[in-house]
């Protein structure tokens, strides 16, 4: 059996040492960008304080589809010639009720979803 040379043995513990800062440098650099080391060793510290149950469970989202909804009803309320006052409409309804004047006098519609057709116009 050969015997290693003092060469060959030092040119394979530096490449093992650069295969192995490599391979840590990689998986540092690779790690998802929403990923916190701290967020799993802090968590129960948080997780029964007022503030972690208060915002639990809210979408940050959750209304923005139903303002979408109300500001183009408004908009084609407007274009009728009938001044808003109010807009209603319930997330999953068929209808949305508008509140709206013409000149002095009060009146209710109630448009259809998703066409924005008038289905009722009620002099109030």
């Amino acid at each position: 059996m050969k015997n290693l040379s003092f060469s060959t043995l030092k040119a394979v513990t530096t490449g093992s040492i650069v295969a192995t800062l490599l391979a840590v440098t990689t998986g540092c650099v690779t790690t998802p960008s929403g990923y916190n080391g701290y967020d799993d060793l802090y968590e129960h510290v948080h997780k029964d304080k007022k503030g972690h149950k208060k915002h639990k469970d809210k979408k940050k989202d959750k209304g923005s589809y139903v303002s979408v909804v109300e500001r183009r009803a408004a908009s084609k309320v407007r274009s009728m010639g009938y001044r808003v006052k109010d807009v209603k409409y319930k997330n999953g309804d068929r209808k949305i009720k508008v509140k709206a004047e013409h000149g002095r006098d009060d009146y209710k519609i109630e448009l259809g979803y998703p066409s924005y057709n008038v289905i009722k116009l009620k002099k109030d």
